[in-house]
């Protein structure tokens, strides 16, 4: 209850209590309740008549009674019918035009939170329910269904058709709660003899996904970054972006400039090492800007043989605080606390370094509502993204369907074709299920290479280039996910847990059976274009 409505309710009991109080003072042989009684009929003016004869104190008394009550009573009036038919009344109305609207709803996604992650999702999903904890969090969509209310109230999934969903998209709040969450809703679905629902908790930290995908896929529970889904298309755009600006096959290795504020870096730092392998005998460069020395040791603690993946320069002070290498950048990626402080330097690097095409300059903003507007009029702007809104705002964001099916289909060409046995999909750690959707995130790059330089530089030799930067990926999935060079001649089903693999070295030192397997992973990709 807000302040007015708390002086309201002071001052119509004030009337009630004062008015009792003074008929029973000034009439002789009143009882409180004929005083009471008295006060009540004058303050809402119902004309019953007196009770018994008033003196002429009395008059006085009810007059003062009838027009300060008068006011106050047609106030309160007034706050209960408004409370009534917009509040109560017209969320009820509203409540229930919405479950009859989702009644008839099936195969659709339920989204639990509609923050930024959920709002983006929800644009790019044709059939979809909301159920949303803030009452104050809103939606310019009109024909999006949500539901506010207690996340974990069962009333509330019925009215969202939870029972009846595809996809239950959890994105409600930190990663511990998505988690608890999402494990709650596929107990309830098993209970209920539900299935084919896929339950999608939001994991943003790479640590958590790492330590609880395999335990939670088997109970039912698939755990994604959406922000390392949407870090993953956006490099992907900028690596094709690059490519189709090349001329010839790159011969030097490519540099990166980068400075994020908060826990994305970490997340940043491994989506460029994995992606931007496109030099076929070099790894790519990543200087690293405003870090301190706590990540630091964090992030070699969790990778520690990064190196093999990619070089990465350190910096303490803020991007321009010190002179600058001379030769620019290949690609620039900020994102720091604020929007305009990640414009800042985006467009503080495009100064440097005029020479840099404006496109490979990224301002990544960390909160919704202000995008290239600012920048219009300028003859050279900074390429402004939200990576939300942009890369998951689309018909396949959810999980990166188009990533899940190619990198399906790509493990069960590799299980027919391989000399030993294989497992299924379904049977696959989360780590070999990521490593099938990351070779098939990087096809349209491989395409990309085959179609711009086949007849400068002839099929053998291309294949041969790709099949290098093939390895160079497949090595910085690996060391990008903690694992390091097996020394010790470690069996095959114990290099997971260890986290160890006897591949993890040069191309030109692998035995030719082993260049063979990435010669056909792009084959594979360039067949699926037809060539």
């Amino acid at each position: 209850m807000n302040r007015s409505r708390w002086i309201l309710t002071l001052s119509f009991l004030g009337v009630i209590f004062g008015g009792t109080l003074a008929f029973w003072a000034v009439e002789e042989n009143w009882s409180l309740l004929d005083a009471f009684y008295m006060t009540v009929i004058s303050v809402t003016t119902v004309g019953y008549g007196e009770v018994h004869p008033l003196s002429t104190a009395g008059r006085i008394v009810a007059m003062i009674v009838l027009l300060a009550g008068l006011g106050v009573f047609g106030l309160v009036i007034s706050q209960v019918t408004s409370y009534a038919v917009g509040g109560a009344l017209g969320g009820a109305v509203e409540r229930r035009r919405m479950a009859w609207k989702a009644r008839k709803m099936t195969g659709h996604t339920v989204i639990f939170g509609l923050g930024s992650r959920g709002k983006a999702l929800s644009l790019g999903v044709e059939k979809c329910v909301v159920i949303e904890m803030d009452d104050d969090t809103a939606t310019e969509d009109s024909n999006l269904i949500v539901f506010n209310g207690n996340a974990e109230d069962e009333g509330v999934w019925a009215m969202a058709g939870v029972d009846r969903a595809e996809y239950v998209i959890v994105t409600a709040g930190s990663d511990e709660m998505n988690l608890n969450l999402a494990k709650f809703i596929r107990l309830h679905l098993v209970n209920q003899r539900v299935q084919g629902t896929r339950v999608i908790a939001a994991i943003e930290e790479y640590s958590s996904r790492n330590c609880f995908a395999d335990r939670l896929y088997k109970s039912g529970v698939q755990v994604i970054g959406l922000r390392e889904q949407s870090l993953l298309m956006l490099t992907r755009e900028m690596t094709l972006s690059m490519i189709k600006d090349w001329g010839s096959l790159p011969e030097d290795q490519m540099k990166v400039t980068v400075q994020v504020a908060g826990p994305a870096l970490g997340e940043v730092l491994r989506v460029i090492a994995m992606v931007v392998q496109v030099v076929g005998d070099s790894k790519p460069e990543i200087t690293v800007y405003g870090c301190d020395r706590k990540f630091i040791s964090s992030f070699k603690a969790r990778f520690p043989e990064h190196e093999g993946s990619c070089r990465v320069l350190w910096k303490d002070g803020e991007f321009g605080e010190e002179s600058l290498p001379t030769d620019e950048p290949d690609l620039a990626f900020f994102e720091m606390e604020s929007n305009l402080r990640s414009i800042e330097l985006a467009e503080r690097c495009l100064s440097r370094y005029p020479k840099m095409k404006p496109d490979h300059v990224v301002a990544c903003l960390p909160e919704s509502g202000l995008s290239e507007e600012f920048l219009e009029g300028r003859e050279v702007s900074p390429r402004v993204v939200s990576l939300y809104e942009e890369f998951l705002s689309r018909k396949d964001g959810v999980v990166s369907c188009a990533m899940e099916d190619e990198g399906r289909r790509i493990h069960e060409k590799y299980r027919q074709e391989a000399d030993y046995d294989v497992e299924e999909w379904a049977e696959l750690s989360e780590f070999h299920r990521d490593s099938n959707r990351l070779a098939a995130l990087q096809q349209d790059v491989y395409r990309e290479f085959w179609n711009r330089f086949r007849e400068q530089v002839g099929d053998l030799e291309l294949l041969e280039y790709l099949a290098k930067c093939e390895h160079r990926r497949w090595m910085a999935f690996h060391l990008m996910n903690g694992y390091r060079l097996d020394e010790e001649g470690v069996v095959r089903e114990q290099r997971l847990r260890m986290k160890v693999h006897p591949s993890l070295i040069e191309y030109h030192e692998l035995t030719e059976e082993d260049q063979e397997k990435d010669r056909v992973n792009v084959r594979a990709a360039i067949d699926l274009q037809g060539d």
